[in-house]
């Protein structure tokens, strides 16, 4: 995956996504064939994130080729990060919270091996290893991919999501606080009080048998 920083390849890449994968999107959005076939996937984030593109133009041009009605789950993926930046902008108290948090946790967990395992992919689970390499080789993971990486990590290898979150701002180009920080908090059962995010078995499994991986240690866990 290549992300070039250049406003004419951002409208490049919405111009190709839009003409040949858009009538698609719907249907195979949630499978993660790797990082080299990300056809069924937009992969705008880095570029709204970085503002070469943004989300009206994105949902224009998208409203140009087909209707709301065959657009819909389209145009609500890309709202979504608008949502969560409106929602942090009115609770500034979150992230604040979070700050302080992670520093304190920065320094409880700096000689801690699971957490220094985790984040240099040196786990017992070959795919959340495959996850950390992808993701710094890439600065991107799968929307799915970062579900099932945030849900190991927390409930998995019971680490702190504060951590998490910090790890993806630190190698994803699409980082956003406020869809990174909250989208975190979801799947750790605290921005939805009751609700929260279990990586399945059945899931990852469809994935990887496409991507032809090993399960097996991962299912030991499960």
């Amino acid at each position: 995956m290549i992300f070039e920083a250049s406003r004419a390849k951002a409208v490049d890449k919405l111009n190709q996504f839009v003409e040949n994968n858009l009538s698609e999107y719907s249907k195979l959005r949630n499978f993660d064939f790797g990082p080299d076939k990300r056809s069924n996937i937009s992969c705008l984030s880095p570029y709204i994130t970085h503002g070469l593109l943004n989300e009206l133009e994105v949902i224009d041009k998208s409203l140009k080729k087909f209707s709301f009605a065959k657009n819909e789950k389209f145009i609500q993926e890309v709202l979504w990060r608008t949502y969560w930046k409106g929602w942090l902008e009115l609770r500034p108290n979150v992230w604040s919270d979070y700050l302080i948090e992670l520093n304190s946790l920065r320094n409880e967990f700096k000689d801690n091996q699971n957490y220094l395992n985790a984040i240099e992919g040196k786990t017992d689970l070959e795919c959340f290893n495959q996850w950390v390499n992808e993701l710094k080789e890439n600065n991107y993971l799968h929307n799915h991919t970062r579900m099932w990486f945030a849900s190991i990590w927390i409930f998995t290898l019971e680490l702190p999501w504060q951590l998490g979150a910090e790890f993806f701002m630190q190698h994803l180009f699409d980082g956003d606080a406020a869809s990174n920080t909250l989208g975190w908090r979801w799947v750790a059962g605290i921005q939805t009080q009751g609700k929260h995010y279990l990586a399945s078995e059945w899931n990852i499994r469809e994935i990887f048998l496409i991507m032809d991986m090993d399960l097996n240690k991962l299912f030991e866990h499960y």
